[in-house]
């Protein structure tokens, strides 16, 4: 199993058929979507924290599980800056959660472990069922999941694990990159190591082995031409045009279909940049998060995370009980069926959720109107009007004339994503973009021997690439460290402006 597999399994073969035995109640828990109404006001299910002197409630659903010294403590999410909880506290709102019948995607593992702690037996039916178990992409499997492998071990099932700690790049998700050299050492486990990469050629693989940990790294076979290979170019502007226009040359040069490209970038504001002029970032609350899924539909085609991002904002809007009951309770009923295709034809057809490239205030007074109609159309009522909830705040008065987001149209073949989302992909050619924030700390940890979250990314970005692969580096960078990269084997690009 992969690590999303790893967490269908606690939820299909744990959480479902056995969570409610540990609260003590008699719904079953399913995973937390979004707060309804009513949520932010039940005193039971907040703890507090000192933030600059005033105190601020953290709900259980910012609750997030963690092991710190051998032991469990309790941190607020990343939006809330990872502080530390009171023990006490923070297990009482978590349980009275439970209670509810929630959880969130942060609390799953630790969930399982825990009712696993208290139901032995569990564990023991587990392994019989399941005798052997084969964890792919095990550098990213998190505490919480190692910890639940562990005790399947105990009662006897066969752990195989496979992956690369070169590619942990979900520390933020509790990954630990050294989680396979020590569970080598716990469970006496055989090592049988992969030095060759079927995925890029020669060239590539040299230039990038100082990026991984593997002294054996190899590629595929020779490249076959000087245009199939690993180069560097000086950035001087803020949007990339430098790196776009060149990366266009040379996959011509190369010889390789754009359709079979891609440009990476390393955090979300570099994707935007590079797909085009966002303007709704400015907004707030949950007129910013329809935006985004609008987004998401239009430019993404990931219709998926359009519907959840909709279906979210209606559980903050709609305060109905028997609405969701019947959607996380009995998903195949036919209540839920219609609720949940009347949903769909919203979010699909931009006559429904209005397209991100109309105007700002256009696309806001759309909303209103489609928004209201909609709550109407599932014979439900809003906990607060509709008028209320979406605004403009948070958008300059020239903004407001301006589409929600201006597409770039310079290369539509060449597909536009981060690191994370090609994580496990192999691509013919592959322009890397990044900060110079982000190189620095690439360059500072290979040269230092650290292997740090930056290294990872950029070697999991790197050898993504098949036949060409270009690192964005901003000047400021390049003019410092572009001897360095030379050295690794980089040539640099030249190209026309």
């Amino acid at each position: 199993m992969c690590s999303s597999v790893s967490h269908a399994f606690v939820e299909r073969f744990i959480l479902t058929p056995f969570g409610h035995l540990v609260a003590g109640v008699q719904k079953r828990p399913v995973l937390f979507r979004s707060p309804r109404p009513g949520d932010r006001k039940n005193p039971k299910l907040q703890c507090w924290i000192d933030l600059n002197g005033k105190k601020m409630p953290v709900y259980a659903w910012e609750i997030v599980p963690a092991v710190e010294s051998g032991k469990v403590i309790f941190r607020t999410s990343g939006e809330r800056g990872g502080k530390q909880l009171d023990t006490t506290n923070a297990r009482q709102a978590f349980m009275e959660f439970l209670k509810l019948g929630f959880y969130t995607h942060a609390q799953r593992g630790f969930f399982a472990n825990h009712l696993l702690s208290k139901r032995p037996h569990i564990t023991a039916r587990l392994s019989k069922r399941f005798p052997e178990i084969i964890v792919d992409e095990a550098q990213d499997t998190n505490v919480w999941l190692l910890h639940l492998l562990r005790k399947l071990r105990k009662e006897g099932t066969q752990v195989t694990l496979v992956g690369d700690p070169d590619q942990c790049i979900y520390s933020f998700a509790m990954a630990d990159a050294a989680s396979l050299f020590s569970l080598r050492q716990e469970w006496q486990i055989p090592e049988k190591p992969l030095s060759k990469s079927f995925r890029c050629n020669d060239q590539i693989a040299i230039a990038v082995k100082s990026m991984g940990s593997n002294a054996d790294f190899t590629g595929s076979g020779d490249p076959g031409s000087e245009a199939r290979r690993s180069f560097v170019l000086r950035e001087t502007t803020s949007s990339f045009q430098d790196g776009i226009g060149a990366f266009s040359q040379m996959l011509a040069n190369a010889g390789i279909d754009p359709a079979k490209s891609a440009i990476i970038c390393r955090a979300n504001d570099h994707l935007e940049s590079v797909r085009g002029q966002v303007n709704y970032i400015n907004l707030s609350g949950k007129t910013k998060r329809l935006a985004e899924s609008a987004f998401y539909r239009d430019c993404r085609k990931d219709y998926k995370a359009a519907f959840d991002g909709v279906e979210e904002v209606l559980r903050e809007l709609i305060w109905d009980d028997k609405t969701w009951d019947a959607m996380d309770d009995a998903p195949d009923s036919k209540d839920a069926e219609k609720f949940r295709e009347t949903l769909w034809q919203f979010v699909k057809n931009q006559h429904g959720l209005p397209p991100v490239s109309l105007n700002s205030e256009v696309w806001i007074n759309t909303m209103k109107d489609r928004l209201a109609t909609l709550i109407s159309d599932l014979g439900v009522s809003p906990m607060l009007s509709v008028g209320k909830t979406i605004q403009k705040r948070g958008l300059e008065d020239s903004q407001l004339a301006l589409p929600l987001f201006e597409e770039q149209k310079l290369f539509p073949n060449i597909r536009h994503d981060t690191i994370h989302q090609v994580k496990g992909e192999s691509i013919d050619a592959v322009l890397v973009i990044g900060s110079a924030k982000f190189w620095n700390l690439v360059v500072s940890a290979v040269t230092a021997g650290e292997n740090n979250e930056e290294r990872r990314l950029a070697y999991v970005a790197m050898t993504r690439a098949r036949h060409l692969l270009v690192l964005c580096l901003p000047k400021n960078h390049y003019d410092k460290c572009s001897k360095q990269w030379r050295n690794w084997g980089f040539a640099v690009a030249e190209f026309e402006k």
